[in-house]
């Protein structure tokens, strides 16, 4: 018998599913089925790809300074100003009145003299001696620190920096008495008090810090105005609170320290925040925290990364710059950011042009730096009104020395100053600048515009100029002698 023809011999089921296979591979191949797959497909990944250009837009250059030598400041609590500032704050008493007449009683007793104080701010100053006693005490030391560094973030607490306005306050008020009772060498420790206790504030500290200790240092200058007028202050004493402020000015930290600690608060904040719903609810730039909606979206415009990196390179950019006169920085470019424009090789940031399009299509970094050019500005500011309130001393002693005041400040060297005074928001080689006005004498820096504006000085942060006006001495009232008596007759 003839055998059967081998595929005969096949499976049946196994033929079947042979047969099914290119049947589902056609099936899924259908435009019906596969051009719907392929959307979805694309929906799907669209996000991640769009999130991955965007980060990939600027290159990590990571942190643009040594974060490990600069976010540990080595100091032992004995030493450290803000230790004696936050004992102080302990034992501080609120002011017994409320309401604008006894806050404009305080501010005629700290602005225009002690006989304007009133019973209730005379009671405020006394209850807080202890308190006062305590701070005068930090502000001897030289160093201070609230948090290290390299542990700030946005949530700090600063409440020790912010008592501090009421301790200049009560200091300014304490001088004022002080003077009133004819003791002008303590009302001078008060004033110089304040100076050191500003420039606490501003070491080692972010920018609200910095911000708080220009408000306490404009605060003493005025107070140190008024006093280096009063007739009973010599030139013996003129030339020790000179020595004084010039070391206490050398507090004073430099601009990038300021950067880099905002820098290590923001960096830590983004890179440990535990949700994209927590760093949308910030509240950033005081604005209304944003909807934890709003998180999804942050990280498909690829959040917080693309911010981290415009730090790195916003922040490198300023460093270079902010600690040199403005009259030898680079060059800004048009933007909300005003960067500066270094030159091509000089740095890895990124060009200011390329960064400032890359910050505005990011959504933490633009919410967060927008107001740094406004400090910078301040900076520069404080900067001025430090120059002039030495000057301010130095012009007041040649009153008490000559009878007059300077004609230019070169008249001022060498017997009082060492050199000239420049103007560190002038041109190069611009001294600071002198205006006769009747018997007062106004002392001004060109300001942050660069122009001299004829000593234009207000207490506004738009004034064109930054200085003072200086009251000449007036010479103090004679005795009042009985009056002769009348002749007798004879």
């Amino acid at each position: 018998m003839t055998s059967p023809h081998p595929s005969a011999d096949l499976n049946p089921i196994a033929s079947d599913s042979a047969s099914e296979k290119p049947s589902r591979l056609l099936w899924w191949l259908h435009p019906k089925v596969a051009l719907p797959l392929t959307l979805l497909g694309l929906v799907l990944v669209a996000p991640l790809l769009y999130r991955g250009y965007r980060i990939s837009r600027i290159p990590d250059i990571g942190d643009p300074f040594d974060v490990i030598a600069f976010g540990a400041v080595e100091i032992s609590p004995a030493d450290n100003a803000m230790t004696q500032y936050v004992h102080a704050s302990t034992l501080l008493r609120k002011r017994a009145y409320s309401g604008s007449t006894g806050f404009d009683d305080e501010e005629k007793a700290r602005t225009e003299g002690w006989t304007f104080a009133s019973k209730d701010v005379t009671k405020w100053l006394d209850e807080n001696q202890p308190a006062l006693a305590e701070w005068r005490k930090g502000t001897n030391l030289s160093q201070a620190v609230v948090i290290q560094p390299k542990d700030m973030r946005i949530t700090s607490t600063l409440e020790v920096v912010q008592q501090t306005r009421e301790f200049t306050r009560l200091a300014t008020l304490q001088a004022e008495r002080s003077a009133h009772d004819g003791d002008l060498d303590a009302a001078w420790g008060w004033l110089l008090a304040n100076v050191r206790a500003s420039r606490h504030v501003e070491q080692h500290g972010c920018l609200i810090q910095r911000l708080v200790g220009m408000a306490l240092f404009h605060t003493g200058a005025n107070g140190i105005n008024r006093w280096s007028a009063h007739p009973a202050v010599t030139s013996d004493l003129l030339r020790k609170a000179l020595a004084d402020f010039h070391a206490a000015d050398q507090l004073t930290p430099p601009n990038s320290d300021a950067l880099k600690s905002e820098y290590l608060m923001l960096r830590n904040t983004l890179r440990e925040a535990t949700s994209l719903n927590e760093l949308a609810g910030l509240g950033l730039s005081g604005a209304d925290p944003l909807p934890s909606l709003q998180a999804p979206m942050l990280f498909v415009m690829g959040e917080p990364e693309l911010s981290l990196k415009v730090f790195e390179h916003f922040f490198g950019n300023q460093i270079s710059e902010i600690d040199k006169p403005k009259r030898d920085r680079a060059p800004t470019v048009a933007g909300l950011l005003r960067l500066y424009d270094l030159p091509p090789g000089t740095a890895q940031f990124l060009p200011a042009r390329e960064l400032e399009q890359v910050f505005n299509s990011s959504i933490l970094a633009r919410s967060l730096l927008t107001v740094y050019q406004q400090v910078d500005a301040a900076m520069q500011r404080e900067a001025a009104m430090r120059a002039a309130v030495s000057l301010m001393l130095a012009c007041q002693l040649h009153h008490r020395m000559h009878g007059d005041w300077p004609a230019k400040v070169e008249d001022l060297v060498p017997g009082i100053l060492a050199e000239p005074p420049i103007d560190p928001l002038g041109k190069s080689g611009e001294l600071m600048q002198l205006k006769r006005d009747g018997d007062d004498l106004v002392i001004y820096s060109v300001g942050v515009n660069g122009t001299n504006d004829g000593g234009r000085i207000t207490s506004s942060n738009d004034t064109p100029d930054q200085g003072f006006r200086l009251l000449r001495p007036s010479a103090p009232p004679s005795p009042t002698l009985p009056e002769a008596a009348p002749p007798e007759k004879n």
